[in-house]
């Protein structure tokens, strides 16, 4: 499943990767929000149908600009499922399979926000990880569950289980996880890997147990096993990703920093059309999200499309447009890599409405 990758090696060029993985062909686009833009936490059309008044929907206004990643279309609905602000704080939101929700309370005016929403807040209206802590520890919203887009004409969408991975230009990081309707927050440099399962702490317990094996904890075993495993599950995954991150040296500029940021992506990836289980739908990477948080440039790089893709991400963004990279003709079972694009997207984007406006 889903993984993310924070390269913090050298802390004067820290890069995350991530690693979209899914079943189904979906949509995506690149968007650019300026800051100052109103924005309401719910559509009208979900309040109406848990019977809630717009009075009891979050509302807020941008504080910085963005360039984010959103799966979907119109019909199935847009998520938000990374991006970077100007500050240089990155958001990556990835599928959790322990997640749990509770009991939601629909009573507090001007507090309910769909979880799918939720992670374009974040990137709207906190500069660092430090400020996201902050709130996460003290939150008040709501969190309203709104299953996510699935993509290739799917009449069942995927049940709305996330968390959230923030990471930002001083090289900090924090997993922020949902149980039982509470956000439980894991900071710290260190945290540098995340992916879809088991529960954070411990996906950080085997992470100990590795790192003993690679020779990294004290009390260190006496002869090192430079080995890990191989698969695609998500706990494989998270391993190999701490291998090559774990014995790797920091490198000295910004651009030896993204490739090798891209390799470590590379190295947890699963190929596209490998199927052991012969299923419909098999998961592959989809995409792989690149965010350079000094330097402002955010990457999408699709395996089916040779050429990265990026846009550059300031504070002097002046209006709503998106750039779709991934088109699906449900009808037709036709899936559009765009592979006539190339580089910087900046003179390909369009004009488009706020999708979360209020």
């Amino acid at each position: 499943m889903c993984l993310r990758v924070l390269n913090n090696l050298n802390n004067d060029y820290p890069v995350t990767g991530r690693n979209m993985n899914w079943f189904r062909p979906i949509e995506a686009n690149l968007f650019q929000f300026p800051k100052g833009l109103h924005k309401q936490g719910l559509s009208l059309a979900k309040a109406s149908k848990l019977q809630l008044d717009p009075s009891m929907i979050f509302n807020w206004q941008s504080k910085f600009a963005s360039v984010v990643t959103m799966m979907g279309d119109e019909e199935q609905g847009f998520a938000t499922v990374d991006g970077m602000n100007a500050e240089g704080l990155v958001v990556n939101v990835l599928y959790d399979t322990p997640a749990t929700y509770g009991k939601p309370n629909y009573q507090d005016k001007h507090s309910n926000i769909s979880i799918l929403r939720w992670p374009q807040y974040i990137l709207d209206c906190f500069k660092n990880v430090t400020q996201v802590i902050k709130y996460a520890e003290s939150n008040s919203l709501q969190l309203i569950r709104e299953k996510i887009p699935e993509g290739a004409g799917a009449k069942e969408l995927r049940q709305d289980k996330i968390h959230l991975a923030v990471s930002d230009a001083a090289g900090r990081s924090a997993v922020i996880e949902i149980k039982k309707g509470k956000l439980s927050v894991y900071a710290g440099k260190e945290n540098q890997i995340v992916t879809n399962e088991p529960d954070y702490p411990t996906q950080l317990a085997i992470l100990t147990y590795w790192q003993y094996l690679w020779g990294k904890t004290k009390p260190a075993i006496a002869t090192p096993i430079f080995t890990a495993p191989g698969g695609i599950s998500p706990t494989q995954s998270f391993e190999r990703a701490a291998f090559y991150l774990t014995l790797s040296q920091a490198v000295e500029n910004h651009d030896d920093v993204i490739a090798q940021t891209r390799a470590f992506m590379a190295n947890g990836a699963i190929p596209f059309a490998f199927n052991p289980s012969q299923k419909q739908y098999a998961t592959c990477t989809r995409w792989t999200n690149l965010a350079v948080h000094k330097a402002g440039q955010y990457s999408f790089i699709n395996p089916l499309n040779m050429m990265p893709v990026w846009l550059r991400v300031s504070a002097d963004i002046a209006n709503c447009a998106k750039v779709k990279l991934i088109s699906v003709n449900t009808e037709l079972q036709i899936v559009d890599n765009h592979r006539e694009l190339q580089g910087d997207m900046l003179s390909y984007l369009q004009p488009c409405k706020e999708p979360y406006k209020s």
